[in-house]
């Protein structure tokens, strides 16, 4: 009986561990994807606060925040293009929607290979100001410019 017991707790453990880990980012580019070229952008408050700035959807994003803990594969919705940078394409630099996010307010970066590189999440402008939904995963590094 004991045995049993040890065996049903160490599956459902086991099986409890799995289901928290959530399904694993799929990094995999699209079929054609966009390549993000970044750009400046200038507070208009003040000149000498610049952030990078990329395009969507006839949108600009900037940097916004980074992670606050975890994200899981389950956060991230699916891979848009990749970033590139001074005319380089940088193909593992990754840009991803968020599942959680409808309105399209966030985007994130992700390195592929980069097991230590932090996740970026840019912000819409045209957000600004307004009262929007920010996944519980996303940090605000309180730039300037969203304060």
């Amino acid at each position: 009986m004991k045995s049993r017991v040890s065996i049903l707790v160490s599956v459902v453990s086991a099986l409890l561990i799995l289901a928290g880990c959530g399904r694993r980012i799929d990094y995999e580019l699209p079929e054609d994807p966009i390549e993000f070229h970044t750009g400046t952008f200038v507070n208009p408050a003040d000149p000498d606060d610049t952030y990078h700035s990329i395009e969507y959807n006839e949108r600009t994003y900037i940097g916004y925040g980074t992670l606050k803990n975890t994200i899981h594969g389950y956060d991230v919705g699916k891979c848009l293009g990749y970033i590139v940078q001074d005319g380089v394409p940088m193909k593992d630099v990754r840009v991803f929607l968020l599942n959680a996010d409808i309105d399209e307010n966030y985007l994130v970066q992700l390195v592929s290979d980069g097991i230590m590189d932090q996740p970026v999440f840019y912000r819409a402008l045209d957000s600004r100001g307004k009262i929007i939904f920010t996944p519980i995963y996303i940090e605000s590094l309180d730039y300037t410019y969203w304060k």
